[in-house]
């Protein structure tokens, strides 16, 4: 089985993480639609259209409050799969034997996904297009405390079969890892109040692998992780003074 991928893109960040990931699992999918939407400076959309090879690039203008749902809709409107995974640039899995589990248990279950609460989170929703096309295909954010996709994850478990990660013995810090609040966090140093952070330390942690030299990468990027570890680290501080530890 393969599926269509759908992530949304700010115009002026990168995930490299991401991007290798895709490119070390990119076997397993049909389309990888990224739909960019304008936000921040730089902007990246030039070098990730030439270095991020075996993605269908969409644009969407919205910037406002609806930016996420007409995205997604925009993407949507590109896919051509029966399966189509929703995810975030955050979810990370550890190996084949994730996806393997996944996809076959797809065969059977209508949806499969992550329950936070009382709704679905988008960093990974794999369903059925044909679900999809059920639904009104409202992604946008609902009142108080209620997020993207909270009434298309709740439609779309009316309309048939879910089973949560967990349920087919795929564990968060084994199998996956959602690295929460990664853009929120990239955008607060960008605008300089580093006071609303989020998860620090393993944002750090994740900063620093995002320089691997196995995928491809801006050097304007390459600037801001060092940035960040100097307004966010002692240690990044004083590394960031000339301390060159491959030397």
């Amino acid at each position: 089985m393969k599926t269509d991928v759908i992530v949304t893109w700010p115009s002026g960040v990168d995930y490299p993480l991401f991007r290798l990931q895709m490119k070390i699992y990119r076997e397993y999918f049909n389309k990888v639609i990224v739909c960019f939407y304008p936000h921040g400076f730089p902007d990246f959309r030039p070098f990730l259209r030439v270095n991020f090879s075996g993605v269908e690039f969409v644009e969407s203008e919205e910037y406002r409050e609806a930016w996420r749902e007409t995205a997604v809709n925009f993407a949507l409107n590109h896919s051509t799969s029966d399966h189509v995974l929703f995810s975030e640039q955050d979810f990370f899995i550890k190996d084949n034997h994730f996806l393997d589990t996944v996809f076959n248990e797809a065969q059977k279950t209508d949806t499969i996904g992550i329950t936070q609460g009382t709704r679905l989170h988008p960093c990974f929703i794999l369903t059925k297009r044909s679900l999809i096309n059920q639904t009104s295909r409202d992604f946008s954010v609902k009142g108080q405390d209620k997020d993207h996709f909270t009434k298309f994850g709740e439609e779309i478990r009316n309309l048939g079969t879910y089973k949560d990660l967990k349920d087919l013995g795929l564990y968060p810090g084994v199998d996956w890892y959602h690295l929460s609040s990664l853009t929120w966090n990239l955008f607060r140093i960008k605008d300089n109040n580093i006071r609303e952070m989020h998860s620090t330390p393993d944002f750090l942690t994740y900063n620093a692998y995002s320089r691997t030299e196995r995928i491809s990468q801006d050097h304007r990027w390459l600037v801001f992780t060092y940035y960040a570890d100097y307004l966010l680290s002692d240690f990044g501080n004083f590394y960031n003074q000339g301390i060159n530890i491959k030397k």
